[in-house]
């Protein structure tokens, strides 16, 4: 049989091409379940790995067991009165760790917060510290970092761009996300969709959930359109009159006190309404939902600068690369016709 691609494989198990990839190499980083079903369905469809890949991930490995290739920096962009890490950004900074360690690179994460675009203190920290790669999770609208001194350092972000200069960026394509799981929702009967988010969370992805929820309602003649609750704020009194007026038979949204709102009030989740979670992996009680990847938003991060540095490739990118990730579907007990 002709060889296949690793989208293929991709598309068979559910899992993304960097995570086939790394199945397929035999890294750590995949579990064993995973990598046998993925080297299962590689072997089933005639998979043959191109030799230059394996020579290179091979060479990787030598690498990272019996020499030791230098320092990343990951610097947290933090808000002034901000402690600890969200359970997201963790998520990618294990992984952004794990695949450093991975490719014999040693990773130090940094808390930053900005006073001005200089950022004096933290240039001489990196330079001290002989770290010549650094990954950006910027945990603010906005990041000026125009005049911070770039020519040591390889570069990437994750998800939420500085706003100068342009990097690298590495984070989740939420337009075709949400469109797909919209499509699932559809196709599972629903047809009264309702959407909610609060400001803040729209303006930080460049209205790309809000966009694509607005665009994929134009196109799907079989839903009745419901109008999004998007403010700077949204409380019970604001969430249930809007809920009590549009009679939605699923909502998308990011607040799981949504569901706690509607049962008070006599609603039933998910007999009488389904609750479909935008960003699941921050969900504190069990619900269906979008995996956004954050593992896997870290690693490839971790990978992209690395890359970089093998090709001496170090200041502000004069084209700027972005690579988006697909997120996940996640069944739960909050959809009707959801697997257990």
């Amino acid at each position: 049989m002709a060889s296949q691609s690793l989208k293929t494989i991709a598309g068979r198990t559910g899992l993304s091409i960097a995570t086939v990839s790394r199945a397929l190499s035999g890294s750590g980083l995949v579990r064993e379940k995973t990598r046998l079903e993925v080297q299962r369905i590689a072997d089933e469809i005639g998979y043959t790995r191109p030799p230059l890949v394996g020579a290179i991930m091979s060479s990787l490995r030598r690498s990272s067991q019996h020499r030791y290739l230098g320092n990343l920096g990951l610097i947290y962009i933090a808000k002034p009165d901000e402690t600890g890490w969200i359970p997201f950004h963790e998520e990618s900074i294990k992984g952004a760790q794990a695949r450093a360690t991975e490719l014999g690179f040693n990773l130090s994460v940094f808390r930053h917060v900005p006073k001005d675009n200089r950022h004096a203190a933290l240039n001489r920290v990196l330079k001290s510290r002989g770290i010549t790669g650094l990954i950006f999770i910027n945990a603010q609208a906005q990041g000026d970092f125009s005049s911070f001194d770039w020519t040591p350092f390889a570069s990437a972000q994750i998800d939420y761009p500085i706003s100068v200069p342009v990097l690298h960026t590495m984070g989740i394509d939420h337009h075709r996300t949400l469109r797909m799981a919209l499509t699932r929702l559809m196709d599972m009967g629903y047809r009264r969709i309702g959407f909610f988010i609060e400001r803040y969370k729209d303006i930080r992805l460049a209205y790309r959930w809000s966009g694509a929820f607005a665009a994929f309602q134009r196109g799907a003649e079989k839903l009745k359109p419901i109008p999004e609750l998007e403010l700077p704020s949204i409380d019970r009194a604001v969430f249930l009159k809007w809920f009590n007026r549009h009679k939605p038979d699923v909502i998308v949204g990011h607040k799981t006190v949504a569901m706690r709102w509607l049962r008070e009030e006599g609603v039933r989740v998910p007999e009488d309404a389904g609750f479909f979670n935008l960003n699941w992996n921050e969900s504190d009680v069990p619900c269906a939902g979008l995996d956004l990847q954050a593992s896997e938003q870290g690693q490839v991060a971790v990978e992209s600068v690395v890359a970089q540095i093998h090709q001496f490739d170090k200041g502000v990118p004069d084209h700027p690369k972005t690579i988006y990730i697909e997120g996940r579907w996640v069944d739960g007990p909050t959809l009707k016709r959801a697997k257990a």
